[in-house]
């Protein structure tokens, strides 16, 4: 009797994986772990993974934007970094790799920040999507403003220059001075 281990001498590119990253998983969207185990089942050797979110969506029967929110939610959790469009790292601690000197070597090169066998795994993880919602809130309202207000010239010119008095900005008092 044949089986299929018999049928093929080579083994799997991916043969060794640890897997006690997952013991620190932080609360994510619940897009986020169908993202991650899309990427896991997909992967290349050293974890990389090359993929569109436009691919992902349709792999997952999802919007695109749900696609990127799930990919957001990885790379805030330091579970996936973005090289580029399209080319994303699984983090060593979950990824797989050839051999197990291969995949020790790939954790060892994992500065102490993007660990994930940390007890402030999820408060870390918690920081990183505040500091991005902070963000995306300071550009949305710096695009909202910017377009109601265009910025004069002799302003947009200073970059680093202190925040103005409003009633400096109007070259007027926001009060009218009391009559005497």
């Amino acid at each position: 009797m044949r089986t299929a281990a018999s049928v093929t001498a080579e083994p799997p590119e991916l043969t060794y994986g640890t897997f006690n990253g997952f013991a620190y998983m932080p609360a994510m969207p619940g897009i986020a772990y169908r993202v991650l185990f899309r990427l896991l089942g997909t992967q290349e050797p050293g974890g990389r993974c090359l993929v569109t979110e436009e691919e992902l969506a349709e792999a997952l029967d999802v919007h695109r934007s749900m696609a990127g929110r799930g990919l957001q939610a990885l790379i805030l959790a330091k579970l996936v970094f973005r090289q580029a469009k399209g080319v994303y790292f699984l983090n060593p601690m979950i990824s797989g790799a050839r051999s197990v000197p291969e995949h020790l070597e790939a954790i060892g090169t994992l500065e102490p920040e993007e660990r994930l066998d940390v007890d402030d795994y999820q408060e870390r993880y918690d920081a990183a999507v505040a500091q991005a919602e902070q963000e995306k809130r300071e550009k949305r309202l710096g695009r909202r403003t910017a377009a109601r207000h265009p910025k004069p010239a002799e302003l947009a010119v200073e970059e680093t220059a202190d925040v103005l008095n409003l009633s400096t900005a109007r070259k007027r008092p926001r009060r009218r001075s009391p009559r005497p």
